[in-house]
């Protein structure tokens, strides 16, 4: 945890939760299904940040004008 607490906050990207699903994978097969609660949170996640990027483009098509980033 120790190499953990010095990184800096990043935003969530699709990338990103795809290696934490990943590595949750390789944890859950390696110690049983402990993680596998941890592991269906990820996933939600991933399928929520999808539906939220499709709706975001969607708005933008439709608008025609980029919708502001908070960041």
């Amino acid at each position: 945890m120790d190499d953990w607490s010095g990184r800096k906050w990043e935003p969530v990207t699709e990338e990103r939760l795809l290696r934490a699903i990943d590595v949750l994978v390789a944890i859950a097969k390696e110690h049983g299904p402990a993680f596998d609660p941890v592991l269906e949170t990820v996933r939600q996640e991933l399928h929520d940040f999808r539906h939220r990027q499709q709706v975001t483009e969607l708005v933008e098509r439709e608008s025609g004008l980029p919708l502001r980033k908070a960041g």
